[in-house]
């Protein structure tokens, strides 16, 4: 799954100014679904560290880096407060009748096999509802479903329709002056292929499961978090919830295939009806977030997400019969093209704020699976640039985590030619980008037009980039080089403000008490989602975007997400339901503005 990588000793771990590039590390497996990567990579990186991983034949060095202060240290990644509702330090039976009841657990199974077998599919053809309902006809049978399984909250909450099949619920809080908080899910889930059908362990509609699992297509993806809001909502509800801010669920119903029909309508809706900034904070899913390292719990909570953008180049040369060719046809000029730019990728960078810092220098702070030199410059990596280079270099040693650092280029769909004996006079390419953090769409074109103009020019082709011209046509053809929607990086939440202490406080407090009672003090830390979700139409919203969605499904292939045997862990939605329902209570008691 993760780059298989050998630690060395921890004498030889020492650190040089000069330090020369460590050597590539083999990857065991090269495939690692993007949703939820950076997580499940450094997660499972980390658990392999004993005996057998993480450094290739790092470099050898002469000097130790200085070692930080314990207040410099103190400021790294703050353990926080568990923080328990009121309601719970009265009445723990709250809670327990949830995470300790064979009744609930049945109950949970019934939901989520009950939405799986709504197969609410969609497909990258899907059009606008206004012009087909066809295409969407399993969208109305499953909120049918919801209406039935959850009756108080649909008597409690007001329930919109947006455009046709997003749903939009609203449970009025008693003080206008509390920002109202913002769940988020998605009803659709992706198809399946019929070649893999035979592949599936059970069916991918039938809704089953065994005595750990829940299986089937939307198990994990994610319709495992909507059963999870309004399990919440509706045991919160049963239990005599008086809220005094909003809480709003956001469920749009397309997200599979970009959100265009669904949140971005949702979104609208909501920016019109309450501003820009107007949220306390928002709830979406998100990858892999629970593990233990060093017999320490640990969640991470994605805070902010790469940006995404797709550039084409085409290339129009010149025909003619096969038999007379050139030394380099279309095609050719096209592959020259492909290998330059895989042969100059971009550069990585890790800065301060890059959260994937602070989810590497908790797990350094609270566990011991670094070599003291490690640490240090993980713990100086932010403030010193020779240990962010090293930093840089540990991370690009794993063959999947370096992922996380830079803007990723993969030329994902190439065209050209119609016939063996034609010469081609026209090729294409695609190429997929996920921006990183600190860059931006127009660094990532200026490095792609570079590329293509080296080719350019030397096989004396024109090129226009946008339709403008960069080198005049010639008689041997041109380049033209376009892209398409553009989504630059997000903003990064903080992770020291009050928002951020109540999710960390509420995990803290499951974690702790109910998932690993009696072990070392849960710690939560941000990270980042190098893929995006359907909270991309509502940034403008709130400053605090957290994508998380609870499951110790650390590698991602074994989820099933998007491939076949799609499963969740049972234990893992009850453990949501009762994370959601304790976030509401403590979101309810905080009266900060």
């Amino acid at each position: 799954m993760t780059s298989a990588i050998k630690l060395p000793d921890q004498d030889e771990v020492v650190f040089q100014q000069n330090n020369k590039a460590a050597s590539k590390s083999k990857s065991t497996k090269s495939f690692l679904l993007i949703a939820g990567a950076v997580i499940g990579i450094i997660l499972l990186a980390y658990q392999k560290l004993d005996g057998a991983s993480l450094i290739d034949s790092f470099t050898k060095v002469s000097a130790v880096p200085e070692p930080v202060s314990e207040e410099f240290l103190d400021s790294l990644c703050p353990v926080g407060d568990f923080l328990r509702p009121k309601a719970y330090l009265e009445d723990k039976s709250l809670v327990e009748s949830m995470v300790h009841s064979k009744e609930f657990r049945e109950y949970t199974i019934k939901n989520l096999e009950g939405a799986i077998r709504v197969p609410t599919v969609t497909y990258d053809s899907n059009k606008q509802p206004s012009e087909s309902h066809e295409e969407w006809a399993e969208f109305p049978k499953f909120h049918s479903f919801l209406e039935g399984a959850f009756p108080k909250v649909h008597e409690a909450f007001q329930v919109e329709k947006v455009n046709s099949y997003g749903l939009l619920l609203t449970l009025q809080g008693s003080d206008p002056n509390l920002k109202p908080m913002l769940f988020m899910a998605h009803q659709d889930v992706v198809p399946i292929d019929p070649q893999t059908l035979n592949l599936w362990d059970h069916p991918p509609f039938e809704g089953t499961h065994d005595d750990e699992y829940i299986y089937g297509r939307g198990a994990s993806d994610c319709k495992n978090l909507i059963i999870s809001y309004f399990q919440a909502f509706e045991k919160l509800l049963q239990d005599g919830f008086q809220n005094e801010r909003t809480y709003i669920m956001s469920f749009g119903f397309d997200e599979e295939i970009d959100g265009l029909f669904g949140a971005t309508a949702l979104a609208k809706v909501l920016i019109e009806r309450y501003g820009e900034d107007s949220f306390f904070a928002i709830l979406d899913e998100g990858g892999a977030s629970i593990t233990q390292i060093d017999g320490v719990p640990f969640a991470f909570a994605p805070v902010a997400e790469k940006g995404n953008m797709a550039m084409t180049v085409e290339l129009t040369t010149p025909g003619g019969h096969a038999s007379l060719p050139p030394d380099h046809t279309n095609i050719g000029i096209m592959s020259k093209l492909v290998d330059l730019i895989e042969e100059t990728p971009f550069t990585p960078i890790l800065s301060a704020k890059n959260p994937v810092l602070n989810h590497l220098q908790c797990i350094a702070k609270y566990t011991k699976k670094f070599p003291e030199a490690y640490k240090t410059n993980i713990f100086r990596a932010g403030i010193d640039a020779v240990a962010n280079s090293f930093v840089i270099k540990l991370l690009s040693s794993i063959n999947l985590a370096k992922f996380a650092i830079k803007t990723t280029q993969a030329v994902d769909v190439i065209r050209g030619g119609v016939k063996a004996n034609a010469l081609p006079e026209y090729s294409k390419i695609t190429i997929n980008h996920r921006i990183a953090l600190e860059s931006s769409s127009s660094e990532t074109i200026g490095k792609i037009l570079g590329n293509v103009q080296t080719i350019a020019e030397q096989f004396g082709l024109g090129l226009y980039s946008e339709g403008k011209e960069i080198l005049p046509k010639t008689a041997k053809g041109a380049f033209q080089l376009s892209h398409g929607r553009l989504l630059e990086p997000s903003s990064i939440s903080p992770l020291d403000n009050d928002s951020f202490n109540i999710l960390r406080g509420t995990l803290k407090h499951i974690l702790g008490d109910y998932v690993y009672p009696g072990s070392k003090e849960p710690v939560v830390a941000g990270t980042l989602m190098p893929a995006n979700t359907d909270t991309n139409k509502y940034w403008s919203l709130s400053d605090n975007i957290y994508r998380f969605t609870y499951s110790s499904i650390v590698n991602f292939q074994d989820a099933g997400i998007h491939t076949v045997n799609e499963k969740v862990v049972i234990d893992d939605v009850v453990r949501s339901t009762a994370f959601i329902y304790e976030y509401v209570r403590n979101l309810d008691e905080y009266s900060g503005r």
